[in-house]
């Protein structure tokens, strides 16, 4: 089944390179169907992952945020808490829960994918989430 999994994985990179988001968000569904069937959490959460940002790019913020959210329950279910997949997760999290204004947890998320990033030495991540950082408390000084 592993097999049908990455071919799902596979035609949802290429749709995606395509630019055909529906096609891929297709393919990445029927990833993350089979993942769970097969007990393949990890390829799962992968498949999730891409889902939230497919899901956020559509204007689909509430979606994005169960897939992120989903994404990284698995991840920490699974081992995988504190790599670079559950800072990529959070990330997602964090952008889906700033298009629905959920500041706070918005800062939360930011912060916890932020010091996931620097364990994991992304300089690009962490500097995103710092950017993303000053730019919430620059946001609520203004609302002031």
């Amino acid at each position: 089944m592993t097999d049908a999994i990455e071919a799902h994985l596979t035609a949802a990179r290429e749709a995606q390179a395509e630019g055909r988001p529906a096609d891929a968000r297709n393919s990445y569904a029927r990833a993350a169907a089979l993942s769970r069937e097969s007990g393949a959490p990890l390829l799962q959460a992968h498949a999730l992952r891409h889902l939230s940002d497919l899901d956020r790019e559509a204007d689909h913020p509430e979606q994005a945020l169960a897939h992120a959210e989903q994404a990284a329950a698995l991840y920490g279910s699974n081992g995988q808490g504190a790599s670079l997949d559950m800072a990529n997760a959070l990330r997602l999290k964090a952008l889906a829960l700033d298009g629905l204004r959920r500041e706070e947890p918005a800062r939360t998320a930011w912060t916890a994918a932020r010091d996931l990033y620097a364990e994991a030495g992304a300089a690009a991540g962490v500097a995103e989430c710092e950017r993303r950082l000053a730019g919430a408390a620059t946001s609520s000084r203004e609302a002031w």
